[in-house]
């Protein structure tokens, strides 16, 4: 192999080793909607503009969804004008006919807006009084009651609800924030940040701040446990950056950063031995002595790219009660600050117990 070869194998490899960034399923947003309703046509122009210019680089979904409220008599039978035009291919033109005109809805007047938009006007009259149409429509009703849609416009981005009308500028935003968000989490899976066994009988999943001075006394315990018990554990870290800890955060996302390469159990160990060195600089120093490349972990850094992937442990652990740090959950059990040994052993015990107990 001649040098220049040798030397493309060798770049080529050393490409490969770095993961490619995934990418994160379309962003979805869906929209529960009233024909009558005066914000839902203040809503409706932003919404329309959204779906058709979109946001720069991100991938997106819309979804209309058919929910008039009693409070407006003719809705219905605006919703099912819209369905009969979306079977000849232009509900999104009756969408916006029907926004634009919403002191005309009457019977004669949604025919009058098939004829405008030139479909078969004895085909959507016939459609418009089917049954199955109001079927489509309670369906949606149904759907919007279950996930507690009491008013309109709501709508969801990526199952995030939200009431009320909004800006182009502030849909933007909430779907950039969302896709920002997905893309961390998709590029930072659990089994980055990780290890053990992945089908291990018990899961210790540690939430801790990398400032906090006890966080080390903590993974000091977990550590002697799992060599208690080879191969029956998995540890999962958990990011849990306490707000008077001015360095915490960026410490976290920088773990993130080196977990995307590979390195983050060498990262955590180091910021844990070196609590008074976590400003930008010495993270990206560690970075660099982690044989990292520098250039794109300092741009990932100021890019902020996986603050959202911190957030939604700091969310998760929220939602489960867990006020302070170092949290420890052994299969489900919590224990808040730093266990002693036996404590710990006799949750991995119990955890083991109730593992090997067959179903009945």
């Amino acid at each position: 192999m001649t040098p220049l070869l040798l030397a493309l194998t060798m770049a080529q490899a050393a490409a490969a080793a770095v993961p490619q960034p995934a990418q994160p399923a379309p962003v979805e947003i869906v929209v529960f909607s009233d024909f009558q309703c005066p914000y839902c046509a203040l809503f409706a122009q932003p919404f329309r503009e959204l779906q058709a210019a979109g946001v720069e680089g991100v991938r997106t979904t819309v979804t209309f969804k058919h929910f008039p409220l009693s409070i407006h008599p003719r809705a219905p039978l605006a919703h099912r004008a819209s369905l009969a035009a979306g079977e000849q291919g232009k509900f999104w033109e009756m969408h916006d006919l029907l926004f634009a005109n919403q002191q005309r809805i009457q019977r004669d007047d949604l025919v009058g807006y098939a004829r405008q938009l030139g479909l078969d006007v004895a085909r959507f009259s016939k459609t418009l009084d089917e049954e199955r149409l109001q079927k489509v429509i309670d369906a949606d009703l149904a759907e919007g009651e279950r996930l507690r849609v009491s008013g309109t416009p709501t709508f969801f981005v990526n199952g995030q609800p939200y009431v009320g009308t909004k800006t182009y500028a502030q849909l933007k935003q909430l779907v950039d924030g969302e896709f920002r968000r997905a893309r961390a989490i998709a590029e930072i899976g659990d089994d980055v940040t990780s290890r053990g066994p992945a089908d291990a009988a018990v899961t210790i999943e540690l939430y801790a701040d990398l400032q906090s001075p006890v966080t080390g006394p903590a993974t000091a315990v977990i550590d002697d446990v799992m060599r208690r018990y080879p191969g029956q554990i998995r540890l999962q870290f958990r990011n849990f950056p306490l707000a008077f800890h001015p360095q915490a955060a960026l410490a976290h996302e920088a773990a993130m950063a080196a977990a995307r390469e590979g390195r983050f159990w060498e990262f955590l160990r180091y910021a844990l031995d070196h609590q008074d060195s976590l400003r930008e600089q010495d993270l990206v120093a560690l970075a660099g002595r982690l044989g990292m490349d520098v250039d794109r972990f300092t741009a990932t850094m100021r890019e902020r790219r996986y603050a959202p992937r911190v957030d939604a442990d700091v969310r998760a652990a929220a939602s489960k009660g867990i006020r302070g740090s170092p949290a420890i959950v052994v299969n489900g059990r919590r224990i808040d600050g730093v266990p002693n040994l036996r404590v710990l052993v006799d949750y991995v015990d119990s955890a083991l117990t109730t593992a090997s107990k067959p179903l009945r």
